[in-house]
């Protein structure tokens, strides 16, 4: 009995001790609202009410830019490079909806759409044909590869035009003003025109005439740009290695191989002057 009361003496005596500690009254003047029938205020609580250190609510994410308002702004920026983007944008919903897949993307620049199917039916018809105008706006201006998606797009979008209506003079003089931004950017050694042209001349393309002695000059240049500017092994600079070279050279003359290696010669130089200009340009 006498350690049952002295343990009651000693909850009496550190009850007092722990118990929570009711709030100062608060003067009337500024006293809270009354709560509302729902238990709320109205308002947000007093501050020894709310957790230490609680994050404020973040504010809502705003809607993604529709994939319509953001071609007309990459087109009307006036950068070529914004056109290119524009025209990529439009021929990946023109693909996706002809085949239900996205085109692939050659590059890291290629964005590719997270859903094509909701952010293409943002576009009409007219967005869709302009693309061919934002590409050759591009390919006018000289960005690298704008030149051959445009080859590969044919006359006014519509590549078999080429095949089906060849003596149209519309096709006749697209066919004459593509060749002719093709030759000029190859001899200077744009990469994609260079291999653009190339490939037409050995392996053949609605839009380019066949040339043995051109397609030699212009692989020579791809190896010989590939190993002098860019440090390539000979050995790796496939396919423009030796025996694949030596097969577009059979038939032709010493004469007409030593005119394809001169010509490759000049090219390599001019893409090695490009290129030095290129990187002294202030960015």
């Amino acid at each position: 009995m006498a350690a049952c009361a002295a343990l009651g003496l000693l909850v009496v005596l550190v009850l007092p001790a722990w118990r929570p500690v009711a709030p100062p009254p608060v003067p009337a003047a500024v006293k809270a609202p009354a709560p509302s029938a729902a238990g709320t205020t109205g308002d947000a609580g007093p501050a020894w009410l709310s957790g230490p250190g609680e994050p404020a609510p973040l504010p809502a994410a705003a809607p993604p830019e529709p994939l319509a308002r953001r071609i007309e702004r990459l087109a009307a920026s006036g950068d070529p490079h914004d056109a290119f983007q524009a025209w990529w944008l439009l021929h990946t919903c023109v693909v996706f909806e002809r085949t239900g897949r996205l085109p692939q993307s050659e590059g890291t620049d290629r964005e590719v759409l997270a859903d094509p199917a909701h952010a293409c039916a943002t576009l009409n018809e007219r967005m869709k044909m302009a693309r061919i105008d934002h590409l050759e706006r591009a390919a006018r201006a000289g960005v690298d590869g704008a030149l051959a998606e445009l080859v590969e797009e044919g006359p006014f979008g519509d590549p078999t035009a080429l095949t089906t209506r060849p003596d149209d003079p519309l096709v006749k003089e697209w066919k004459a003003r593509v060749n002719g931004m093709l030759n000029d950017q190859a001899e200077q050694g744009v990469w994609s025109s260079l291999y653009e042209l190339f490939t037409g001349f050995w392996f053949g393309h609605p839009a380019i005439a066949a040339d043995r002695q051109s397609a030699l000059a212009y692989g020579m240049a791809l190896r010989d740009i590939m190993v002098k500017l860019d440090g390539v092994p000979e050995q790796q600079a496939i396919p423009f290695n030796g025996p694949f070279l030596d097969e577009i050279g059979a038939g032709l003359t010493s004469a007409e191989k030593a005119r394809a290696q001169a010509r490759a010669d000049a090219i390599v130089a001019r893409a090695a002057d490009l290129r030095g200009r290129e990187r002294a340009a202030p960015h």
